[in-house]
């Protein structure tokens, strides 16, 4: 003789705390992606910022002045090979080929604001990318060490012009330690500060 429970009973659930949990959990899960999402969306980061087709050299000069593209075309430039072009030291970028144009022919186009040139070694220079990413050189260190021998603006990567370079305006050094640390992409100002 077989006995069958009625409907409701077949259907009833022995554990309803448990699926109330794990419906709790993929909630929970939905909602933590979302909030990572919403980070991501909120908080840029350098290598999605926009190129930029001039910078400013402002601070301590007499007058300032805006260098465009078109002026970085007239400045002479020198070709290097397999250089990291990375504005990152984490990761390295090797590009074959870049034209660049040596950043002291372009400071040495403005007159510094000083009383005394012994000032100037209290000097510095803060350039700003146009995310307002921030990175600094001393005036001695360029004027007075190896490294200003190795600072550049890239005018060509690979035979792409600058106007085509999706990381222009680039300021690139290749002398320091740790290579890419102070690379900087969308240059929008150069800021010639005092150490007062």
């Amino acid at each position: 003789m077989s006995f069958e429970l009625p409907l409701e009973h077949k259907t009833t659930n022995l554990y309803p705390h448990s699926i109330s949990m794990s419906h709790k959990t993929t909630k929970m899960k939905k909602s933590y992606i979302l909030f990572l999402v919403l980070i991501i969306i909120n908080f840029p980061i350098q290598a999605q910022i926009e190129a930029s087709n001039e910078f400013k050299i402002t601070g301590k000069v007499k007058i300032e002045k805006t260098i465009t593209l078109s002026d970085l075309q007239k400045y002479p430039t020198t070709e290097l090979s397999n250089i990291n072009t990375s504005c990152s030291p984490r990761k390295e970028v090797k590009t074959k080929s870049v034209k660049v144009v040596l950043l002291k022919n372009i400071l040495d186009s403005v007159a510094f604001q000083y009383e005394k040139s012994s000032m100037l070694g209290q000097y510095y220079f803060l350039f700003v990318a146009s995310d307002g990413y921030k990175i600094v050189f001393s005036f001695n260190e360029i004027y007075n060490t190896e490294t200003g021998n190795n600072l550049y603006i890239v005018t060509e990567m690979d035979g792409k012009k600058i106007e085509e370079m999706e990381n222009r305006i680039l300021l690139l050094t290749t002398k320091d330690i740790k290579g890419g640390s102070r690379n900087l992409k969308s240059l929008s100002k150069i800021v010639v500060c005092s150490a007062e």
